[in-house]
């Protein structure tokens, strides 16, 4: 083989190198651009589930909250109940939405120190939090805090399935504790203190 032959055969290899570099960048960056843009239909879609949700939150909250039905000692008793008709999936992806009481957990506490004295604020936070995220890839997660809720709440719904919102009143020993469900969740809990 002359030189001339070496120089054409290394210059075909070198031109396919090229182009197979090319088109693996070109590859990569749509396949970049679609996940972006997946991304942001999926974020969009679970925000306005948690909006939808927080939306019910609120009407079953106002609802009932001010009524003066009050249970049996260990009973419960159903006050009001709002079907969110949530959607089967966000961009042919499966998801979850989760509440979380905010109180009494949540507390933001400051610290400050003047002249050498160190002086502490502790607020206790009432609401809720709304968690709505996808549990296939990608994984988006977008929360929705809801402000002024001062009773429990507690709950999930996959993929749309059991979204209503429950509202109960119960009475343990007299005293009377207020929760929201979202879904079908067998035991009413609240957490009064952590030590």
């Amino acid at each position: 083989m002359d030189r001339k032959a070496q120089a054409r055969f290394i210059e075909y290899i070198l031109t396919i190198f090229f182009g197979v570099v090319v088109l693996i960048s070109i590859s990569i960056l749509i396949y970049s651009f679609y996940m972006n843009a997946l991304k942001n239909e999926i974020r969009e879609s679970l925000r306005q589930i948690t909006l939808q949700t927080s939306d019910g939150l609120i009407r079953i909250y106002g609802i009932s909250k001010t009524s003066e039905a009050e249970p049996e000692n260990y009973t419960s008793i159903l006050l009001s109940e709002k079907y969110l008709n949530l959607p089967d999936s966000v961009s042919k992806r499966n998801y979850e939405v989760l509440l979380v009481s905010a109180n009494p957990i949540w507390s933001k506490i400051d610290s400050i120190t003047v002249d050498g004295q160190n002086i502490t604020f502790i607020e206790e936070n009432s609401g809720a939090k709304i968690i709505a995220q996808t549990t296939q890839d990608p994984i988006v997660i977008v929360e929705h805090y809801v402000p002024n809720i001062d009773i429990s709440v507690q709950g999930k719904s996959e993929n749309g399935r059991k979204s209503n919102l429950i509202y109960y009143r119960y009475n343990i020993d007299g005293e009377m504790y207020d929760t929201v469900i979202l879904g079908e969740d067998g035991i009413l809990m609240s957490i009064s203190k952590i030590s």
